[in-house]
């Protein structure tokens, strides 16, 4: 009998196995046509022309722009991962989170976003999202004769701008693999014209086992071309590959010091790798910096992270710093929260 028994057991384990393996070989052959999809469509893309709806291709959260535009293998990330990674929401060690950032843009425009999350236990984690992009009023002009080039006169004002609403789910599949996923809805309007569209982002974080290494993946504004009046044009679609890990203490130590790299491959511009670092001190007070290859005009990006507690509420308040050689430096703000 207890020869029957081992047999038995070590039956179970070997199809135990098996099922593992199939299951992390579905997995990663997701992950590897999602790449290789992605790559031969960006190749495409960027032979036929440029893309439409560049807000989308505007960082959000503070934190990620302060860290050189990196993020997407943070796993700490809490609502800001609606933005950076969709996959890092579910890692999020309390039930709800939510997250606000305003921001200054190129030209006098502004950028805001908002985000919100909640832990389902057994089925997952749903957020919500919503980006504006205000581009202010511009002065509208007519042509006081077809027969006199350049002579117009001025008729008025008219306003543009932009917005994106997103619905997300993400689970975490075992202790290392987790998924997410984000449908937007995007509009962009101009006077009385508009044009709109769904897009979707994807994400994947992989914990490796090996020391602290963690590998993210992310793929965004995945989407067919739309039209605006008669013109077409295809989404501002990029594939994000990034590692990080501590170089000193763990990542939900009061104290570490964490790395990361990421590559990033648009579809309307050539491939660009961003670099960045955090230090967190005694999880009061986190110093950023991250810097970007690969761009001719911007590439020194800096942050500054202070946590507190209010009324027994945790809030993490973080600025962050992106320069340009030619337009005026850009200054983000993000308030986040852990309920």
């Amino acid at each position: 009998m207890s020869e029957k028994r081992h047999i038995g057991q070590m039956t179970k384990s070997i199809q135990s196995n098996g099922n593992i393996r199939r299951k992390w070989s579905v997995v990663f052959m997701m992950v590897f046509l999602i790449s290789n999809v992605s790559s031969t469509l960006c190749d495409n893309f960027r032979k036929t022309g440029t893309t439409g709806f560049v807000f989308l291709e505007i960082p959000v959260a503070s934190r990620a722009v302060g860290l050189g535009e990196t993020g997407i293998s943070l796993t700490n990330a809490g609502a800001d991962g609606l933005f950076i990674n969709p996959a890092l929401i579910a890692l999020s060690e309390n039930r709800t989170s939510a997250t606000l950032t305003i921001g200054s843009w190129y030209l006098q425009t502004n950028h805001q976003a908002m985000g919100i999350t909640r832990k389902i236990p057994m089925i997952g984690t749903f957020g919500l999202q919503a980006v504006y992009f205000n581009f202010g009023e511009m002065e509208q002009t007519r042509n006081l004769s077809a027969d006199e080039f350049g002579s117009y006169a001025s008729i008025g004002k008219f306003s543009a701008n932009a917005y994106s609403l997103g619905l997300t789910y993400a689970r975490q599949l075992t202790d290392k693999f987790t998924f997410g996923a984000t449908l937007k809805y995007v509009r962009e309007t101009i006077s009385e014209y508009y044009a709109d569209n769904a897009v979707m982002d994807l994400g994947f974080v992989y914990r490796t086992g090996f020391n602290s290494l963690r590998i993210g993946t992310f793929l965004q504004n995945f989407g067919l071309e739309t039209k605006y009046y008669y013109e077409k044009f295809k989404m501002p679609q990029q594939l994000k590959l990034g590692i990080s890990g501590e170089v000193f203490g763990e990542i939900n130590s009061p104290t570490h010091v964490t790395l990361l790299a990421e590559a990033v491959h648009p579809n309307d511009q050539e491939e660009h790798i961003h670099l960045g670092a955090e230090a967190s001190i005694r999880n009061l007070l986190i110093l950023r910096g991250g810097y970007k290859l690969g761009y001719d005009n911007e590439n020194l990006t800096l942050g500054l992270g202070v946590r507190f507690v209010y009324q027994t509420k945790k809030f993490q308040f973080d600025i962050a710093y992106a320069n340009h050689r030619y337009l005026e430096n850009t200054i983000r703000y993000t308030l986040s929260t852990e309920l």
